[in-house]
């Protein structure tokens, strides 16, 4: 979905440049030069989110400001200058932000605002205080930045509220609560959840001598006294959901073959492994297949690398969709592994072989030269909980599919 900016600007220059911005990130932009432009504008469009310049002909006194939060837009102020009347004016109204024209790092810092307000929409932040006035708010400011907001009344229900909404990754909890304290709530919460998962922001409205120390040694990642400025609040909560998305980018870029971008080998042994100890425990067979693409050299020497590396990208996002319900992972090559959890035997081969003919059919539609290919497969089940076994015996399989003429599956 491309999302549309409505951009309010009177110096040509600056529209360019911020209308670039805005279609670097994604965005489709428009530019007004006046307000009475821009009236005409949300007439005739629906926009995600504005930035507007204070000072324009017809509204030299920020007038434009009101209009776009009157007309539900979510508001990035702009302006040449912030003297103390300016900023009071900019404060009154329930913006985003405001960004000084004059600073080196304005567009830099109006590229990354920018590219935050799509994401925050699947971000989910949970408001624990047992003052309903506050938790509204906090929701109020979040919504304003298009978080998606949740509320508990105290750390009891908090955890609750954490159980049933696991797609939560921010908390922002108060400290005197009844029932459960802040710092209490964030020692439960690190019992359960690591720092890499969710993030912890304490607030309290008490001076009290090395609160925020508590809180941070409870396992909180940041601190605010109420009442807080906003514009900290936004800062620091933007901090810790960008620290949330490094480490997600980090995760999975170890985790993910960068050309296929199915889990590695890495990836795929860790979670096999885990699988395989429940298995034990359990007393069930299990069972893995090694997939080898025929004659792949001859496509890299016939069609180019290139070539290679589509029919490999194809092949993976054909593998990703079919065994959706399973791991799957590349081993190298033209090497890839399926392993079956919680799948009978017979189930297995049957997926397998479907998948296989499915290839055979419609390979030359997995890359633009129309590489026609076909498929071995080695597949093994039996109550073997080593990986490496595993494998072994998959491998066997495969090595006879291969002996045997290619182009089926082995069991």
């Amino acid at each position: 979905m491309t999302r549309r900016i409505l951009i309010i600007e009177d110096t040509p220059t600056i529209a360019r440049v911020q209308k670039h911005i805005a279609q670097k990130v994604g965005y489709e932009a428009d530019i007004a030069g006046s307000l009475a432009e821009a009236k005409k504008l949300v007439e005739e469009h629906s926009y995600f989110c504005s930035v507007v310049d204070f000072i324009l002909p017809d509204a030299p006194k920020g007038e434009a400001i009101p209009f776009t939060i009157a007309s539900d837009i979510p508001t990035i102020v702009m302006t040449g200058n912030l003297d103390e009347t300016t900023r009071n004016i900019v404060e009154k109204h329930p913006i985003i932000d405001y960004i000084t024209k004059e600073n080196k790092q304005a567009y830099q810092y109006l590229e990354k605002q920018l590219a935050r307000l799509p994401r925050n929409e699947q971000v989910q932040v949970l408001v624990v205080d047992d003052s309903a006035a506050t938790r509204h708010h906090i929701c109020n400011l979040l919504t304003r930045h298009k978080y998606q907001t949740i509320e508990a009344v105290d750390g009891v229900d908090a955890l609750k509220v954490l159980a049933e909404n696991p797609k939560i990754s921010v908390i922002i909890t108060d400290n005197e609560m009844p029932n459960m304290n802040g710092d209490e709530l964030c020692v439960e919460i690190r019992r359960l959840y690591s720092n890499d998962e969710k993030a912890i922001i304490g607030i309290s409205a008490l001076d009290t001598l090395h609160l925020s120390t508590r809180f941070l040694k409870s396992g909180a990642d940041d601190y605010l006294r109420k009442p807080f400025n906003n514009e900290e609040f936004y800062c620091r909560l933007s901090q810790n959901v960008d620290m949330l998305e490094n480490i997600k980018t980090i995760r999975l870029q170890a985790n993910t073959d960068y050309l296929t971008k199915l889990p590695n080998r890495r990836y795929f042994f860790g979670e096999a492994n885990s699988h395989l100890k429940a298995a034990k425990l359990a007393e069930n067979s299990v069972s893995l297949a090694m997939i080898d693409i025929d004659h792949f050299k001859s496509i890299n020497d016939n069609y180019g690398h290139d070539a290679g590396d589509e029919v490999l990208k194809g092949l993976s996002q054909c593998m990703a969709k079919y065994f959706k319900n399973n791991l799957v992972g590349r081993f190298g090559g033209e090497e890839f592994a399926v392993y079956f959890a919680d799948q009978d035997r017979h189930e297995s081969l049957q997926r397998l072989e479907k998948f296989r003919l499915f290839v055979e059919k419609h390979s030359p539609e997995f890359s633009k030269d129309r590489i026609k290919f076909t498929l071995s497969i080695g597949f093994h089940n039996g109550p073997i909980y080593s990986l490496d076994e595993l494998i072994k015996q998959a491998d066997l399989k495969l090595y006879q599919a291969k002996e045997s003429g290619r182009n089926k599956l082995i069991s």
